[in-house]
């Protein structure tokens, strides 16, 4: 933990330690002086390229932090949406560069071994065109069916599914880049 950004012991949760940050200069009304950091940092994502079939039973909200934080290494600006009522997206993406992109991110983290059924595609899909997001991508630490698949080939330039392969993928290509 950091105070008025000095370090501060914590105590772990879930086996990572918390971080937190005290502003006690805050004067911002009935905010909480307390801002929990990310628990996906580099340390983690390097550990689950070690270890990555420790991504199969991963907390769900922590997979969602993880993905965003491979976004932001890859030099996108991210927003992480609320836990519930997230819209059907639980990671906005946005590159700007000589062309604008912007992908929202649906992460799912089932029990080892399901499938993720075309439904869920399909409302991904859904919530893409009512964003007028450039593409929408389902990440899961498992894998697609059949169905699924075909639904994502047939939209392929604005869908696409990461598997947990191309999850393990997208954390060797993180742990390429520079830290940041």
């Amino acid at each position: 933990m950091l105070l008025n950004g000095g370090p501060i012991n914590s105590a772990p949760l879930n086996g990572a330690p918390v971080l937190a940050r005290f502003d006690l200069q805050s004067k911002q009304g009935k905010k909480s002086i307390i801002q929990v950091a990310s628990l996906a940092d580099r340390a983690l994502i390097e550990r689950l390229h070690k270890y990555p079939n420790d991504l199969r039973v991963i907390d769900r909200r922590l997979f969602e932090e993880i993905v965003a934080e491979i976004f932001l290494g890859f030099g996108y600006q991210v927003e992480l949406t609320q836990r519930t009522r997230d819209g059907g997206k639980d990671i906005i993406a946005v590159k700007e560069t000589e062309i604008n992109l912007r992908f929202l991110i649906e992460c799912k983290r089932p029990d080892p071994g399901n499938a993720i059924g075309v439904s869920a595609v399909r409302e991904l899909y859904g919530v893409k065109v009512d964003d007028g997001a450039t593409k929408a991508i389902l990440a899961t630490t498992t894998h697609l069916s059949q169905d699924a698949k075909m639904f994502i080939e047939k939209h392929r330039w604005e869908l696409e599914g990461k598997e947990y392969d191309g999850i393990l993928e997208w954390i060797s290509n993180y742990i390429k880049q520079p830290s940041h």
